[in-house]
């Protein structure tokens, strides 16, 4: 079905978290006819394998500001539309195992007290209490995060579009952007397999393929497609209970929470595999990403510092894993904003580094601010698009910047 010529206030190119988010924010503080265009369905691309690990507090601090917007977001908007988006609320263990990462708590407990985030000092009977399967002596420090969630990523993206079409978004579906249209370095129109949509407003949050995009208006992002993975392991509800919190191990370069009976958990690739934009597939699939025996592999080489904290690791099914895309940027940050001297009215949204799903709605307020020229909620200054010069974008040496980026990834999930 064509959309014919129409017009809009605002175009909204990527229907995951983060865009469906900002067409919401958007369109709650008075943009009128925002559109949400999405290739395939709201929700189905990356945002779908997303582990969805809202961990409140990270040592990028810049983040925790957008991080908590979401919380609030998610309760309005379940307010709004009747829907729940599957919030889980476990908490969230950081545990060291070593006096270097003991140091990087008392880090962590800084932040939380500036952005008066609550928490407590578990001690070792008290760890082993709430992870089962952990060998507590080996906790040097544990700092547990009561109130920090996991969701069903792909519910929340659902729910952040009907929100966005309650204050009168138009959502458009299995429509594919085509081109970016501008005259005298101002937006004018984009061109979909369907029609033409007339705005002075786009906003590029299409992931993985974000820079394809970008680029035609000569906006290139510092970020790069660059492979997720984590596995689930058989169900044993006595070690995993479904209460059971997240878990973040630097000692072990691994996270984990609940998951169904068994326990998703991930391990940082020694060289997480990249990839260009033009190669990935247009359509969601299941098929894993890069060499197939990499998730046994991994295991292998990566998984004796998890087993060492998990004694019966070894000898535990694992029923799946999952990989993904996410877009990491070579210094771990989000990345969004306006370049006015290029691309007037063309904002980005996009470069997640692992904690889109988190911060979505943070970003979205942070985009709609920019858009209305309001006073921004938070400091906009380590996620802005031109951070970071002189790259390009498509090249391997500045994608295998950004897959590096991940490798070394610590926290979060």
């Amino acid at each position: 079905m064509d959309i014919g010529t129409r017009k809009a206030g605002a175009v909204v190119i990527g229907a995951g978290t983060i865009g469906a988010a900002t067409a919401w924010h958007l369109a709650k503080r008075g943009v009128r006819d925002v559109m949400l265009v999405d290739r395939n369905q709201v929700g189905t691309g990356n945002t779908s394998k997303a582990a969805s690990l809202m961990t409140s507090i990270r040592h990028k601090e810049a983040m925790v500001p957008l991080i908590k917007e979401t919380y609030d977001n998610i309760d309005e908007i379940e307010n709004l539309t009747g829907e729940s988006v599957g919030k889980q609320t476990v908490g969230t263990l950081h545990i060291a195992a070593s006096p270097t990462t003991s140091r990087t708590l008392s880090q962590l407990r800084e932040i939380a007290d500036r952005h008066q985030v609550p928490y407590q000092e578990l001690d070792s009977e008290q760890l082993q209490e709430k992870l089962p399967w952990y060998n507590a002596e080996k906790a040097v420090r544990t700092l547990f995060f009561e109130h920090d969630a996991f969701v069903d990523a792909y519910v929340l993206a659902k729910v952040f579009a009907e929100a966005a079409k309650k204050e009168g978004a138009l959502v458009i579906q299995n429509t594919e952007v085509l081109e970016l249209v501008r005259q005298n370095k101002t937006m004018t129109a984009v061109k979909t397999n369907r029609g033409t949509i007339e705005t002075p407003i786009v906003v590029d949050a299409a992931g993985a393929w974000a820079n394809q995009l970008s680029l035609q208006v000569s906006v290139p992002i510092p970020m790069a497609p660059v492979r997720s993975i984590y596995w689930i392991t058989e169900k044993n509800e006595n070690l995993f209970p479904k209460d059971q919190p997240m878990v973040s191990m630097p000692d072990a370069m691994a996270y984990s929470r609940p998951e169904a009976g068994g326990l998703l958990f991930g391990l940082r690739e020694e060289n997480s595999p990249h990839f260009h934009p033009d190669k990935l597939e247009k359509a969601p699939n299941s098929e894993f990403l890069g060499n197939p025996e990499d998730q046994w592999d991994i295991i292998m080489e990566h998984g004796q510092d998890f087993a060492s904290f998990f004694p019966g690791f070894e000898d535990l099914g694992i029923e799946n894993c999952i990989t993904g895309i996410s877009t990491y940027t070579p210094d771990g940050y989000y990345t969004f904003g306006e370049l006015p001297s290029v691309a007037k009215g063309f904002y980005v949204a996009a470069g997640c580094s692992g904690a889109g799903v988190a911060g979505s709605g943070g970003i979205g307020r942070m985009i709609s601010e920019m858009v209305l020229g309001q006073e921004l909620y938070a400091d906009p200054s380590a996620f802005l698009v031109d951070r970071i010069t002189d790259f390009d974008p498509m090249s391997e040496a500045f994608r295998q910047r950004c897959a590096d980026a991940r490798s070394k990834k610590k926290d979060g999930g």
